[in-house]
């Protein structure tokens, strides 16, 4: 199961805006998603409590959740919506399942000091430093014409990390956030702007799944190699 960690120790980031959005996209590719609410606000829930019963279903993973029927669901992909004040050990428990971490950032100077702070402590994680875990940035809400936007941008290249999108400031993610739908379950002529913004991450989400797959094959063959029967030479072995 293919995990994505959406945090941001500040509220309003964006988190759960992004958590449904990436839900949705995957539903809509017949994709199996379960999300893992760990927000107070249980945002992510109430979305879901709110879809329309047409639409390709997402599954919740919370305290009120029956295991068995997500174990029968079986999900392909996990996309876990945290609370702000995630606690190291939880932080750390989270990175050592997770596959990528997906930090959303408002153009606000609050939240670019908070970030900064945030950034140094995933760094100092072992599965980040590893490289098991990649970590990708996301603007939340930005208007590229306004000075706070620009000043984002600018932390974005000092942090050395990678920036896989910019969400446009629109009033379609409140609507669907009201009506528990995502930009990728309304009609095209709705949401152009945003799906065209969306495909950035799309893509660099590929790339992540063929980075990890890489590294099971080569985690595989190097297993395989180290199981394998020696052969001493002039020795004949039977079977």
């Amino acid at each position: 199961m293919f995990t994505i960690l959406v945090a941001n120790p500040k509220g309003g980031a964006g988190k759960s805006t992004l958590t449904t959005n990436i839900a949705g996209m995957l539903a809509q590719t017949k994709q199996r998603v379960v999300i893992m609410d760990l927000d107070r606000q249980q945002s992510a829930t109430n979305w879901l409590a709110r879809r329309p019963a047409m639409l390709p279903k997402i599954m919740v993973w919370n305290e009120d959740t029956d295991m068995e029927l997500l174990r029968v669901f079986a999900p392909q992909w996990m996309v876990v919506d945290t609370h702000a004040r995630l606690r190291r050990a939880d932080r750390t428990y989270l990175l050592s399942r997770a596959n990528v971490v997906l930090v959303p950032v408002n153009p606000s100077v609050f939240d670019i000091e908070a970030t900064a702070k945030f950034l140094i402590k995933l760094h100092q994680d072992a599965n980040v430093q590893s490289g098991k875990v990649a970590i990708g940035l996301i603007g939340s809400r930005t208007d590229s014409r306004t000075r706070m936007a620009q000043e984002l941008n600018s932390f974005f290249k000092r942090s050395g990390l990678p920036v896989v999108m910019f969400v446009p400031d629109s009033v379609v993610y409140p609507q669907c956030a009201r009506d528990g739908v995502s930009i990728y379950d309304l009609p095209r002529n709705r949401t152009e702007q945003q799906v065209e913004a969306w495909q950035p991450l799309v893509d660099w989400l590929r790339a992540q799944i063929a980075r990890v797959r890489a590294a099971e094959a080569a985690t595989a063959a190097s297993a395989s190699a180290a199981a394998a029967p020696t052969v001493e030479p002039g020795v004949v072995q039977i079977a």
